[in-house]
């Protein structure tokens, strides 16, 4: 029996001034599977918003765009991501942490933490400089400080989750809008010996009850991106505990003034900073 074709994803690009993003995303939030953003010029006056659709987008909702917005509207290439995984990336070398695919052998030292991850269908191996700087935060927060009841937010391949897990062997609850992202989060754990430790959850940022029960925690890391991390700085704030430590990460350099102040007015200051490459991660605490 022949497989049956993929579904065709659709990505919508829009190029606009920073004030009409939120309200143009809102258009399209019921619609979309994911938005993300990024800023179309240096100074900051534009912003790509790239929205990705399961099917094509139906022409009464790109109606609702203002006339003067530039667009880009083109199906997705799709990619065949067993070949993809195949790829002989490098080991990934974090502080402690020793990030590793199945083509590589772990480190031999046993102060490591050895941790198998595939590239595959969710975000992060380690290798891009949003995941390392958290990884090299949660690298130093071990030397100070103990965790009980940790989260990551937007796990992608849960590599984040399972170095907290390694790190304090603790439970870490992981939760994805991405329902590839939970089940690849949910088989690492598997691969790690770590399923034990690991919860992995679909959730639209904080909505799923579940994470919502496990509240507060003291600990949250999330590497998504500089706008949905900066729309949901009351809901993380409040899912903070009073002495909790917040671990953000998916930011340019560029848009760490606009995302520290989003926490500043829930009253969370920064603590350290991780700057690789363009890329931040901060480190924020009451």
């Amino acid at each position: 029996m022949s497989r049956p074709p993929e579904p065709t994803l659709w990505q919508l690009a829009l190029t606009l001034p920073f004030d009409q993003v939120e309200g143009i995303s809102d258009i399209f939030e019921e619609e979309a599977l994911t938005i993300s953003m990024e800023e179309a010029v240096s100074d900051g006056s534009l912003w790509r918003l790239n929205i990705l659709f399961p099917q094509e987008p139906n022409a009464q909702l790109l109606d609702r765009l203002p006339a003067d917005i530039p667009m880009e509207l083109a199906p997705l290439e799709q990619k065949d991501w067993v070949s993809e995984s195949q790829k002989m990336l490098p080991p990934v070398d974090a502080g402690r942490f020793y990030i590793h695919g199945s083509h590589d052998s772990p480190h031999p030292a046993n102060s490591r933490h050895n941790l198998l991850i595939d590239a595959g269908a969710a975000f992060g191996t380690g290798l891009h400089e949003t995941t390392y700087g958290c990884l090299l935060a949660l690298n130093d927060l071990r030397k100070s400080r103990s965790f009980r009841n940790p989260l990551d937010l937007g796990c992608g391949s849960g590599v984040l989750a399972l170095a907290i897990a390694k790190a304090w062997n603790i439970p870490v609850l992981a939760s994805d809008i991405d329902v590839a992202a939970v089940i690849v989060t949910r088989d690492n754990a598997k691969k790690n010996q770590l399923a034990h430790l690991t919860t992995a959850v679909l959730s639209a940022g904080l909505n799923n009850r579940k994470l919502s029960e496990m509240a507060p925690y003291d600990l949250i890391v999330a590497n998504i991106l500089a706008w949905p991390l900066m729309k949901m700085a009351p809901d993380i704030s409040n899912a903070l505990s009073k002495n909790g430590v917040l671990v953000l990460s998916g930011l340019l350099g560029s848009q760490d003034v606009m995302v520290r102040s989003a926490y500043l007015q829930q009253g969370l200051n920064l603590k350290r900073r991780y700057a690789i490459g363009t890329w931040n991660a901060l480190v924020l605490g009451r």
